[in-house]
């Protein structure tokens, strides 16, 4: 294979759905140190997750009998940090990453304060629970685009205060000593932009660099690269820009659309795996029709090998929601044997969700069983019992530690030496540092109050007084579940005695679940799809308002839900279900304007019907580049 034995200079794979990637990767760094010479040490892989860097160097040391292990895989941010950590400009120890759970935290309190001053906007906090996580995607964006934070995004509910978020998000991290994985990209940049021979040492330690799934780079990502590759330009990338469904962080196929200009002066070479070994023809050739609606793309002519036959596509449409989850169950039930081997892919995390949910119902056992756990496993919930423990049980210990730091007040494991929490002992440990003094006692005034409480006050008390609910905005439901179930109890001896035994029963279930060998249905986010593959895919709920969801607006946006649905559709080998919902005559509902290039499927089976794929509206790229 051409692409397996290309030598020098820069050239790109278009690689798509189950053509073999991983495979020529794998055989290209064997040919570059067995046929050509190459040190080991001197190649460079890089993925997009640490699964996918396990997964690729595990490949290749089988493949070689584990004879090279001095071939470098890692994913942007580990190889990053390694330069800045060997750069000799900073003490690894100085270098702390903060965590999505420690950003999260410094982003709702950012919020809160300024939707103090704005009922509108407690209202969309409120409402949202995923409001953090959605400013945070905004910030990373911003932050890879090489953007100005006045180029937020304005249908971002914040969007008039994004300035003083980005700018106090910024002080918060310099301020607690700590970087996110965008700082550390930039910061890598600017030591090889300034550094000569930094840049000169990794040129020369890393002479080949490989990339796997290019399509998701992004622009500060990009420019480092440029600079580690230096004249020879030996950049080897493989990718599928219709895969491309990341641009929520800042991930731009424009990379890969553009790399031939790029590279123009450097003879670059474009090799196709047009040969795809997952789905069956039908399949396959209905998800390129979908695909073909994007302008934005480069040419492709991918063809099914044949291994899994025509496959089917199999077209639905549910006048309800209920109507269509019926349906799904009454499949599942008769695949009971055979759940390993199915996946129901979804647009958002939501609808998988309610999905499980049902499963849960009909004992259809699913990979999000522990997710739609009983509300006393929540992690909210299990810090109120440990509350009520530590107050009104025994004052241990692991019950202190549990709670000491919920919400954060940065108290020091070691201001409690001994199994039972001594209030006095905790208090002389911060007895030098006034604020920290000052919270140790407002936490024990806390405690010492909720032990004179019934139980359904307490834990009132813990969610509105400490800040339990501000702490844990996506699992209300489950605190208020807690708190009914407390209404019903005197003492909170009696409750925690329930809580017990209600363990114990969980416990009984979740052996019951063990029992199924691995046999359960797989929920998925379509992002969560990528490089997956199934015997059979459920799509639901293809509709417009959610794929393309309300939020997509631009051409652009547009485009890149298509590719996800693309990516769900390829998931599948040998069976596709697609399905919408219809609503009725006087309240219709839409299906996607993705389905109108294989709406056929639905008028061969229903009739031309107002309801088929051939209605609802469409955005044209009048402003896009046809493919190329």
């Amino acid at each position: 294979m051409m692409a397996i034995s290309h030598y020098k200079g820069p050239a790109m794979v278009l690689a798509g759905p189950g053509s073999g990637k991983t495979f020529v990767i794998v055989s290209r760094i064997r040919y570059l140190i067995e046929e050509r010479g190459v040190v080991p040490s001197g190649i460079l892989v890089i993925t997009f997750t640490k699964a996918a860097a396990l997964e690729m160097q595990q490949r290749f040391m089988k493949n070689t009998d584990s004879s090279y292990p001095e071939v470098t895989f890692g994913t942007f941010h580990s190889i990053f940090y390694q330069i800045i950590k060997n750069s000799g400009h900073y003490n690894s120890k100085n270098i702390e990453i903060a965590n999505e759970s420690f950003k999260q935290k410094i982003i709702y309190n950012i919020l809160f304060s300024i939707a103090e001053k704005d009922p509108l906007l407690k209202e969309e906090m409120d409402s949202d629970t995923d409001i953090c996580k959605n400013v945070l995607s905004e910030i990373s964006r911003i932050k890879n685009s090489s953007l100005k934070s006045d180029d937020c995004n304005s249908c971002f509910a914040f969007s008039k205060y994004f300035n003083e978020i980005f700018e106090k998000y910024k002080r918060a991290l310099k301020e607690f000593e700590k970087i996110d994985f965008d700082d550390m990209i930039l910061l890598c940049y600017e030591l090889l932009s300034e550094d000569e021979a930094l840049l000169e040492l990794c040129r020369k330690k890393y002479s080949f660099i490989l990339i796997d799934e290019y399509q998701d780079i992004n622009l500060m990502q990009y420019k480092v690269i440029e600079l580690l590759m230096g004249q020879d330009k030996n950049l080897f990338i493989v990718g599928d820009d219709d895969q491309s469904i990341y641009g929520f962080r800042g991930s731009e196929p424009r990379f890969m659309l553009e790399f031939e200009d790029s590279f123009k002066a450097h003879d670059p070479k474009t090799y196709n795996l047009n040969i795809n070994y997952r789905c069956g023809s039908d399949i396959l050739n209905n998800a390129l029709l979908v695909i073909g609606e994007n302008k934005e793309r480069l040419l492709k002519n991918l063809k099914a090998d044949g291994s899994n036959g025509t496959g089917c596509l199999v077209p639905l449409k549910f006048t309800t929601k209920e109507k269509q989850y019926n349906s799904i169950k009454s499949f599942l039930h008769r695949q009971k044997d055979n759940l390993s081997n199915i996946s129901i892919i979804c647009r958002t995390n939501s609808e998988c969700m309610s999905i499980a949910a049902m499963l849960k119902e009909e004992k259809i056992p699913t990979n999000l069983d522990e997710c739609s756990k009983s509300f006393l496993e929540a992690e909210s919930v299990m810090v109120l019992i440990n509350y009520l423990k530590f107050s009104c049980v025994e004052k241990r210990r692991e019950f202190f530690y549990k709670i000491m730091n919920k919400p954060l007040r940065y108290i020091s494991r070691e201001a409690v030496p001994t199994e039972i929490v001594n209030e006095m002992e905790v208090k002389r440990f911060y007895k030098s540092n006034k604020r920290m003094l000052e919270q140790v006692n407002k936490l024990f005034s806390q405690i010492n109050m909720i032990s004179h409480m019934r139980p359904s006050l307490s834990i009132r008390y813990i969610r509105k007084e400490i800040g339990i609910d501000r702490e844990f905005q996506k699992e209300k439901e489950q605190l208020d579940e807690f708190e009914r179930l407390a209404r019903t109890f005197e003492d909170t001896k009696s409750l925690l005695n329930e809580i017990n035994k209600r363990f114990g029963e969980r416990a009984d279930e979740k052996t019951v679940i063990k029992r199924n060998n691995g046999n359960f249905v797989k929920l998925l986010t379509m992002h969560g799809s990528k490089g997956l593959e199934f015997d059979m895919v459920w799509i639901p709920d293809v509709n417009e308002g959610i794929i393309p969801s309300r939020g997509a607006a631009t051409n652009n946006q547009i485009e890149e839900e298509r590719r996800m649905l693309y990516v769900a559709m390829t998931r599948a080998k040998k069976a596709l279900m697609i399905s919408y919902v219809t609503g009725t005559k006087e309240n219709a509902i839409l299906p996607s304007r993705f389905l109108r290039p294989i709406r056929s499927k639905w008028m061969l089976k229903y009739g031309d019907q107002p309801s088929s794929p051939s209605s609802g509206s469409s955005t044209s790229s009048s402003n896009s580049t046809s493919s190329r």
